[in-house]
């Protein structure tokens, strides 16, 4: 059975380099010779389009022009990658992003890090929080030198062990420590000094030494 022939006529896409002498949302217009053309982001081209910027336009068969990539820009000109929406990164190996001046993160709702080990190391560190929730099951913490602000700060520990070479405490307002016991241990001297102190015991208040002294 003979089979139809069809005519096949092949379409092309012409290339033409241009300049970016306006970019608006999503629609560019572009100078290249003395025409001007209005494209859009091809899906393919990640590095957004600035003014003044070369650019590789392609004029599809339907007569819609879209920029496929940028060739040239202007070193101190800042660059952006546009993303669709739900778009993943990923790397088989190790992925390293790196800045050699800055690197900032940011998210407009939930910023997640998952790792099976996390490292993080830093001169210098701030945070500023509003809420937040920590689980541990282990932590070791080492610090040379820890200074810490806040309103409000709530710990429970179910144990909680520290070994400090010297450690000074000072309380601007009302220090006060709720326990079912409590031992204070001091292998040489224990020196307690305040303007006015009151002891109170509901059952037994008792103190043990070789001398007393009072007044």
């Amino acid at each position: 059975m003979a089979q139809p022939a069809f005519l096949f006529e092949e379409l092309q896409a012409r290339l033409f380099t241009g300049t970016v002498i306006s970019a608006g949302d999503n629609l560019f217009r572009i100078h290249v010779g003395n025409v001007l053309h209005e494209a859009t982001l091809a899906a393919s081209c990640l590095l957004e389009p600035r003014e003044n910027d070369v650019v590789l336009l392609a004029a599809l068969e339907n007569d819609a022009d879209v920029i496929l990539s940028v060739l040239f820009r202007d070193e101190t000109a800042t660059a952006r990658l546009l993303l669709p929406q739900d778009s993943a990164v990923e790397c088989p190996g190790k992925l390293t992003v790196r800045g050699a001046s800055s690197l900032d993160l940011q998210s407009g709702k939930t910023l997640r890090l998952e790792s099976e080990d996390l490292n993080v190391s830093a001169m210098n560190a701030a945070a500023t929080v509003a809420k937040v929730n920590t689980i541990f099951d282990t932590a070791e913490l080492c610090c040379r030198a820890l200074t810490t602000f806040g309103q409000t700060a709530l710990s429970a520990f179910r144990s909680f062990t520290q070994c400090l070479g010297e450690s000074r405490r000072m309380v601007e307002g009302v220090d006060e420590t709720r326990c079912a016991s409590s031992t204070l241990v001091a292998d040489e001297t224990a020196t307690v000094m305040s303007r006015n102190t009151l002891a109170l015991a509901e059952e037994t208040a008792r103190t043990d030494a070789r001398l007393i002294q009072l007044g």
